[in-house]
């Protein structure tokens, strides 16, 4: 015991006596909940900027116009005499689209013949031209309907058939979570828990790693008695607590700061987030295990923390990868994780469901714990990573 609360006080001190420890646990961790809070804080994309080319200049196209302007998600800020001019802009990066409204579009739209108007969008972008396109095609699908039941209103129609008749079938669409198609409840869950997650691999590497840098592994596993699981148990619990803290501080920024939906259980989602510590941590031994210097560890641990997203399904959906990719998803924690918190979060699904998801994290620990157990125990034994770099 005495030699168990011995490392675990080295440990407080390093967390903010240690210049690199202190920088990857507490100020990183706060810089990363201030940025992405404050960089998604409106929730939805608005007034992203577009290009609209007038080649008819008539009431109807400065209508259009007006309606492009006025929804929420685009703002009209450049107004090119030429197609060309346009196609610059979205080049340059200005603008997301480029709206091009033919010659005789308001004569064409009153004789009751067909007319084209152009919507030209850089798909390389996809989340700014992806509801650049949908408000696009909303504002002209509004204004088509008007357009058509304006014309059988004028042969005699009544205006609740003339609706009818321009759209026989209607849609009830019924979102079951997110209903506010709210970007930062969906991207904001998943970059910050990964940056956390980031954090807690480069500081347990660098804590285990430091001391075997060094050659100073033998000494403590002299004071450890020779007791390996004393080590792991007395130099992480520190940084546990510490970032199961700071991991509450994020919750609250999102629950609270944000108003985040909050429909499942918040023990589990506080449990699951114990368990994405622990469970990454139990990866940072098992790459300090594999490595045969700590440049090596950090380069595992950074390269495994930072693909995590690609797999947890935030980018692509894990069901649309190849079965080898999906099948390699499951040993990344994040992405069991990921799935935990969606579903108690924004889906309130029942708790049983995430048992699945809470068994694989634990699963996951002691698995790698006791693949790295042995190798850690040479090196501490040693003292040192063969190449001390």
């Amino acid at each position: 015991m005495e030699s168990f609360l011995y490392i675990i006080k080295r440990e407080f001190r390093m967390l903010f006596y240690n210049k690199a420890i202190f920088i990857f646990s507490v100020i990183l961790p706060i810089i990363s909940i201030l940025f992405f809070n404050t960089l998604l804080s409106k929730g939805v994309p608005r007034d992203l900027p577009i290009a609209v080319v007038d080649l008819d200049n008539s009431a109807l196209s400065r209508n259009l116009i007006s309606q492009l302007d006025a929804t929420p998600e685009l703002k009209v800020n450049f107004k090119p005499v030429s197609q060309l001019e346009g196609e610059n802009l979205i080049k340059e990066g200005k603008v997301y689209g480029l709206v091009t409204i033919p010659k005789n579009f308001g004569s064409d739209l009153k004789r009751g013949k067909q007319t084209k108007v152009i919507n030209q969008y850089n798909s390389n972008i996809l989340l700014a031209s992806g509801l650049e396109n949908k408000a696009f095609r909303k504002v002209v699908g509004t204004l088509s309907a008007g357009a058509n039941i304006q014309k059988q209103i004028a042969k005699g129609t009544n205006i609740n058939q003339a609706k009818a008749n321009y759209q026989p079938i209607t849609s009830g669409n019924h979102i079951l979570s997110n209903p506010y198609t709210n970007y930062s409840y969906y991207l904001n869950s998943g970059f910050l828990t990964l940056f956390l997650q980031i954090f807690v691999i480069l500081t347990t590497i660098y804590c285990f790693g430091a001391d075997l840098k060094y050659s100073k592994g033998e000494k403590i596993y002299t004071i450890a008695k020779g007791n390996l699981l004393v080590i792991i148990l007395a130099k992480t619990l520190p940084y546990t607590l510490w970032f199961l803290f700071i991991g509450i501080v994020m919750l609250y920024s999102m629950f609270v700061f944000q108003d985040f939906p909050l429909f499942g259980n918040k023990l589990i989602i506080l449990l699951s987030l114990l368990l994405l510590i622990i469970s990454t941590q139990a990866y940072s031994l098992f790459f300090i295990a594999i490595s045969k210097s700590f440049r090596e560890a950090l380069t595992f641990g950074s390269g495994f923390a930072a693909v995590s997203l690609s797999f947890s399904g935030i980018t692509f959906p894990i069901f649309g990868m190849p079965k080898i990719m999906q099948w390699l998803s499951q040993i990344f924690p994040f992405t069991h994780f990921f799935e935990l918190f969606v579903d108690q979060t924004q889906r309130g699904i029942p708790i049983y469901y995430s048992v699945k998801s809470i068994s694989l994290l634990i699963v996951l620990t002691i698995v790698l714990l006791a693949i790295s157990y042995k190798k850690l125990t040479v090196l501490f034994k040693q003292g040192s990573f063969i190449q001390r770099t």
